[in-house]
C-alpha cells in the first residue's frame, strides 16, 4: 500500500506543476499578504541598517 500513496502523491505533484508560482487563489491572497509586510530596501536601511539586496 506505501508504493500506491508514493505514487498517487507523485501524479498530484506532477499535476500541480504548471508553470505557475502558486496553485490556487488562496495561495495568491496568501502571498500578497506576506509582500505587504514584508520590508523594502529603504526601510531595511532606516530600521536595521542593512543593505538591501541589488536589483538585477
Amino acid at each position: 500500500m506505501d508504493e500506491m500513496n508514493k505514487l498517487k502523491t507523485k501524479l498530484k505533484v506532477e499535476a500541480n506543476k504548471n508553470g505557475s508560482m502558486t496553485q490556487d487563489f488562496d495561495d495568491v491572497k496568501r502571498l500578497g499578504k506576506e509582500m505587504k509586510k514584508a520590508k523594502t530596501g529603504s526601510d531595511l536601511e532606516k530600521e536595521d541598517n542593512k543593505t538591501p539586496d541589488p536589483l538585477q
